[in-house]
């Protein structure tokens, strides 16, 4: 009966959903100078219908900076938190040090790549690099020491190598404090891309799109690049929430 009880129901679920909703058109009733804080659901479904083809490419361009951001940071994560685990073991401070260097907002990062870069897309990318790279950097020192697993103390007990074993288990019994990992870097990502995309002047992306909107007074648009962004971050999380529950039953 108690299992029965707490299972998740459809009809909840709806119940939520349509509470949301009722809860953003109660914010759209509330008026700033003379203007409503928000689009209304139906305004807004209204702009969408206006506005879909350019707003799939300003998402579509938002998506890619964050890609390609991610994965330089995570390829460069994976590589400074190797070296530091290594090191670390004589040098205790190096943790700290790159604790320091996550305590950095990539916002204040990114006046340092447009003087090195210019204002482009080099810069933009480096700046969504740097909000990940610090994260990755401290989950794989974070999985480095973890305590011996029994999978690698029965290995070395048959007469395997330390470093034999180690190597034969410690990469898969990591993946899950390395995805908890890539799931921040990731919502970090579409944090940073989008603030450079509004900061540094990019043609496209939601970030341009919110300011583009903001000077014209454009409340429906800028409620639908809100959403968009939104959207956004939620589906590359769900992404990454399922590759989480996979690695997790292959660590079981």
């Amino acid at each position: 009966m108690t299992g029965h009880r707490d299972a998740p129901s459809r009809g909840a679920s709806l119940l939520a959903l349509a509470a949301a909703i009722g809860a953003w058109w109660a914010v759209a009733q509330l008026h700033v100078a003379g203007r409503p804080l928000v689009a209304a659901p139906v305004a807004t479904l209204g702009a969408l219908s206006r506005v879909a083809p350019t707003l799939g490419r300003d998402l579509a361009a938002t998506a890619t900076r964050t890609g390609v951001g991610l994965a330089v940071g995570v390829a460069l994560g994976l590589v400074i938190g190797v070296l530091a685990s290594i090191l670390a073991r004589r040098a205790p401070v190096i943790e700290g040090l790159l604790d320091f260097a996550r305590s950095v907002p990539p916002v204040v990062i990114l006046p340092v790549c447009l003087l090195a870069f210019g204002y482009n897309e080099l810069a933009r990318v480096a700046t969504v690099a740097s909000g990940c790279v610090w994260t990755i950097s401290l989950a794989v020192i974070t999985a480095a020491s973890s305590p011996r697993s029994a999978r690698q103390e029965i290995l070395e007990v048959a007469g395997t190598t330390p470093l034999r074993a180690l190597v034969w288990t410690q990469p898969w019994e990591s993946l899950g404090v390395l995805v908890v990992g890539l799931r921040t870097s990731a919502s970090s990502a579409v944090i940073v891309a989008v603030v450079t995309e509004m900061i540094a002047g990019a043609e496209r992306g939601l970030g341009a799109r919110v300011i583009a909107a903001q000077i014209v007074g454009d409340t429906e648009g800028l409620t639908l690049a809100v959403l968009a962004t939104g959207a956004l971050g939620y589906s590359i999380n769900v992404a990454l929430r399922g590759l989480e529950r996979r690695v997790r039953r292959f660590e079981t």
